[in-house]
């Protein structure tokens, strides 16, 4: 057995862990696992490496954020930035009781429309379902004082604030009258409304509204942020990311013919050198991608080295990076946030132009 050394397998980008689990496959398949140093993870032992990132972002893969606006007559059964799955209850209103005995008076089916301000306060607005709503009243939509809901622009209904509309659904107004003689107007979902008719005597305890269950449409991070009407609760997602796109790694003692026997048939895949000999990847390179990797520990700058100063750098200039995976790297400038404080530093490794973003206080003149 060859002594193992580190190499690289390049490949298209994209491809990296499919390129990944056939080698992981092969590997156990021929028996080769002595040859290879195993990498250990949450467990399980692999033996190929994609070193990758994971990347809170604000938006869905259709480009919206995924919220829900939750009053506080709801139990939220989730926290800050505690991670959910695609399923998950977030959010639950018990059912709702009558208090006393009643009698239905009337019940309206109604189209209800709210509209958020920049302040993320609301006003709903209740139009008959009679009556056609025009085609841009829907959520997400925009709308300005002044615009008319229905389709014969009835000047009965209109929106009279500018905004966005976040909710548009079918609901039923429902009067009840009490024993002494006091009436109560209550707006229920359609889909937790129960049957009921006019003249209808409803006991007490009668189930008025049904319960209500809130679940995520999406896996991610949650955000909660608190407002004096509502909750809104966004789903963040979480993407991994490739740290070095289009390359897989693995330290190996595999002489040249077992090394050809290991890609053979994997589609895209070849050692980074030349076609018939392999060349290692050590040195510095190398020690990159171990720390992106958490497989090494990467220098930090201490914290009372840091104060905040003016930007002293500017686009084009080469420095050095002196902290985090790519530390003792140098590279050129080529972007530079004065607000984040970091700035964005193309390196150059196997060859290929990287660009790595790091806070100003990671790099130095040289």
């Amino acid at each position: 057995m060859q002594r193992k050394k580190w190499y690289a397998i390049q490949t298209s980008a994209g491809s990296e862990l499919r390129v990944k689990k056939q080698l992981e496959e092969r590997v156990r398949q021929l028996g080769w696992e002595r040859y290879f140093e195993p990498i250990r993870r949450d467990g399980e032992v692999e033996y190929f490496l994609v070193p990758v990132e994971e990347v809170v972002t604000s938006r869905s893969r259709r480009g919206r954020a995924t919220e829900y606006r939750v009053s506080y007559d709801y139990d939220l059964l989730v926290n800050n930035n505690e991670r959910v799955e695609r399923g998950t209850l977030i959010a639950r209103r018990p059912p709702r009781h009558l208090p006393k005995p009643a009698r239905v008076v009337s019940i309206e089916p109604m189209w209800r429309i709210v509209v958020e301000r920049v302040d993320r306060t609301e006003k709903e607005y209740l139009v008959p379902q009679d009556k056609q709503l025009r085609r841009d009243i829907r959520v997400g939509e925009r709308v300005r004082a002044g615009v008319p809901i229905t389709t014969d622009s009835d000047s009965r209904y209109r929106i009279d604030i500018q905004g966005q509309i976040v909710a548009r659904e079918k609901v039923r107004r429902v009067t009840l009258e009490y024993a002494d003689g006091t009436r109560e107007t209550r707006i229920i979902p359609e889909e937790l409304c129960p049957r009921l008719r006019e003249g209808q005597e409803l006991p007490e305890g009668f189930e008025i509204e049904r319960e209500h269950k809130i679940y995520a449409n999406a896996s991610g991070l949650v955000k909660v942020k608190e407002y004096k009407e509502k909750r809104v609760i966004s789903i963040h997602r979480i993407e991994k990311r490739r740290l070095f796109p289009g390359y897989v790694f693995a330290k190996m003692g595999l002489d040249e013919e077992q090394m050809r026997e290991l890609l053979a048939g994997i589609e895209g895949a070849r050692f980074v050198g030349n076609r018939f000999h392999p060349i290692p990847i050590d040195g510095q390179e190398m020690l990159a991608v171990q720390r992106s990797a958490g497989l090494a520990e990467a220098p930090t700058v201490e914290e009372e080295r840091k104060p905040r100063v003016e930007v002293e750098f500017e686009v084009g200039e080469i420095v050095q990076i002196i902290e985090g995976p790519f530390a003792d790297f140098t590279g050129e400038i080529k972007e530079i946030d004065k607000e984040a404080e970091e700035a964005v530093v193309s390196v150059k490794i196997f060859g290929r132009e990287l660009p790595v973003r790091i806070s100003l206080d990671g790099i130095a003149k040289i």
